[in-house]
């Protein structure tokens, strides 16, 4: 009887993670800014940034920002130009966004962006948004 029960649980188990597995991505770790621009679509400087919604970004609905652009360093876009910004999040951790969004802090930012199937987003959820020197 034993056995029969502990067959059950195994059944019961193996069946409740087929429908809650998801894929998880592997983010890149880059050292520099220099690695981040180079690996990046879209590199922006600003300080005006507000929220926006949601965007799809790999299957999970991120943040998503108004963000006008104070100076660009790399891309196809203009100084005092709204772009729409995804913040990709680890959709594979508890906290998404860690303590915070990264696009929620304070002072101008460079954003490091990457161009996706919806939209602008940011390189990685730790390395798409960085204080600008």
């Amino acid at each position: 009887m034993r056995r029969a029960g502990v067959v059950v649980v195994l059944l019961v188990a193996a069946s409740l993670t087929g429908c809650t597995s998801q894929s998880c991505a592997s983010w890149v770790n880059y050292e520099s800014d220099e690695d981040r621009a180079r690996d990046a679509d879209v590199v922006v400087l600003t300080d005006d940034i507000e929220p926006d919604g949601t965007m799809n970004i790999l299957g999970f609905d991120a943040n998503a920002y108004r963000v006008t652009v104070a100076d660009v360093e790399k891309g196809d876009v203009a100084v005092e130009e709204e772009i729409r910004v995804g913040s990709t999040a680890d959709n594979c951790s508890d906290a998404p966004y860690g303590p915070r969004d990264p696009m929620s802090q304070d002072g101008r930012l460079r954003l490091f962006l990457h161009v996706g199937e919806t939209g602008l987003r940011t390189l990685t959820p730790f390395d798409g948004v960085r204080p600008a020197a």
